[in-house]
């Protein structure tokens, strides 16, 4: 069985976005509303009740995310069923009831913990996930020239790799940058992270066929302070048809876009749901966390598998915008795809496919080495940024002796890294950093290594 998204017809619809702005998706008003089923809710109770000793109702409603109305709604069952209990009060009003597991309660809780441990704000169902990733969709953002310049401007780039960058950002689509080591390819791929616009709703956890899926990272998405989400709350609410003031659901995260980043250590397994047998419940993969966002997969070719195999595994879902991925009972979710896909690596390509393959990545982007001018530039404005004084002296005794003489590459990477090591011997002689040639010499001695040494 395969599971996919249907339209949605609720009043928890998320009404369309302003420029820059993430969708609004009103609290729901009932149980309904939140699309979740009662007796799932009623677990999340059990456990978030077990776990906090005596809670009080308005502690409960602020763990799950939900309304304090439909969070008394549950509580009320679970009273009915004489399963929680009123054991005191921590302030004025129902919302200060304090609330406890009777025996009957303690019995459920474990059957609760038993199918499941996750414990936090109420998932949303995946529905309703998959319209708010329509509308906050990475694909339809755009970057104009200036901005796009602007927020590379601390980087020396030739004007053939910004010509050629720009459209690839662009497109929404899958990108190759490649080139020798060292000359600003991961710096540039997160510069293109930040300088994607708008903020998006992330949901803290999602539910699908009666599991729940965790999906927001606090190590990888960027909440926006709760000051400024308060005051979008008192914004958005204005702007209901109904007339009626409705808030933000809780159960989504206000974030800026995504920017999710993987090396070398990155196997298959990460790209699948991740099923815990003590925790019961899924971990969402990378490309999920990454959506609405960035997914970069530096030193491509350099993992523990196959580069063909890692693009193979992507291949439908770059193409068609969609993945599929498997639960523990055999089915199967269709997540849609909506990342911006940026491959990086130092390894020359003919290494690393043959022309079907990059035929899958639809824009190639080579980063060369810097010109000898932008080499220099470069070297200027690493000498601004830690105040040492440049001096065009030193600079071409360092072309000249360690460049051209022993026939050394340019890299871009060089020039900060030689001007750190620079200011370490000057501060162990207790003298002002100076680009001359004597301590020039002695840094590159300690930085350069002969690579052709037996």
């Amino acid at each position: 069985m395969t599971v996919k998204a249907s339209p949605l017809t609720t009043e928890t619809e998320p009404s369309p976005p302003a420029a820059g702005m993430a969708p609004f998706v009103p609290q729901p008003a009932s149980i309904e509303e939140t699309g979740v089923e009662l007796s799932l809710l009623a677990d999340l109770t059990f456990r978030v009740i077990h776990f906090s000793g005596r809670p009080s109702g308005r502690q409960v409603a602020e763990q799950l995310a939900l309304p304090y109305s439909i969070t008394e709604e549950i509580i009320t069952f679970l009273r009915q069923q004489q399963a929680v209990e009123i054991v005191g009060s921590a302030g004025i009003g129902e919302q200060g009831y304090q609330y406890a597991l009777t025996d009957l309660g303690r019995r459920k809780a474990e059957e609760a913990l038993a199918r499941s441990q996750y414990v936090g704000p109420a998932p949303v169902p995946f529905q309703l996930y998959t319209e708010v990733l329509q509308r906050q969709s990475v694909r339809e953002i755009r970057i104009d020239h200036e901005t796009f310049v602007r927020e590379l401007s601390h980087l020396v780039l030739n004007r053939k790799v910004l010509a050629t960058l720009g459209p690839a950002v662009n497109s929404g689509r899958s990108i190759l940058i490649y080139g020798g080591a060292g000359n600003g390819k991961t710096s540039i791929a997160t510069a293109i992270g930040r300088m994607l616009p708008g903020e998006v709703l992330v949901p803290y956890a999602v539910e699908v066929q009666g599991q729940i899926v965790r999906v927001f990272d606090p190590r990888l998405h960027q909440q926006i302070a709760p000051t400024a989400l308060a005051e979008r709350r008192q914004e958005d609410a204005g702007t209901q048809t109904t007339g009626k003031e409705r808030r933000r659901d809780r159960r989504w995260a206000l974030t800026k876009r995504p920017v999710v980043s993987a090396g070398g250590e990155l196997t298959l397994e990460d790209l699948e749901l991740r099923y815990s047998p003590v925790s019961r419940f899924y971990i969402a993969p990378l490309q999920w966390k990454a959506n609405s966002g960035l997914l970069i997969i530096d030193d491509f070719g350099r993992q523990l598998i196959q580069p063909q195999e890692l693009l193979n595994r992507w291949i439908a879902p770059m193409e068609q915008g969609v993945d599929h991925l498997s639960l523990q009972s055999g089915e199967t979710l269709e997540l849609p795809f909506d990342i911006l896909l940026i491959f990086s690596s130092n390894i020359p390509p003919g290494r690393l496919g043959d022309e079907a393959f990059f035929r899958r990545i639809r824009h190639k982007v080579e980063i060369p080495n810097p010109t000898l001018e932008d080499f220099l530039e470069i070297l200027r404005r690493a000498c601004a940024e830690y105040g040492v004084a440049y001096a065009e002296e030193g600079a071409q005794h360092l072309i000249t002796a360690h460049y051209e003489r022993p026939g050394r590459e340019l890299k871009a990477c060089h020039p900060r890294d030689l001007v750190e090591l620079l200011i370490d011997v000057s501060r162990f002689y207790g003298e002002e950093p100076t680009l001359s040639p004597e301590p020039l010499d002695l840094v590159c001695s300690s930085y350069f290594v002969d690579l052709q040494a037996a």
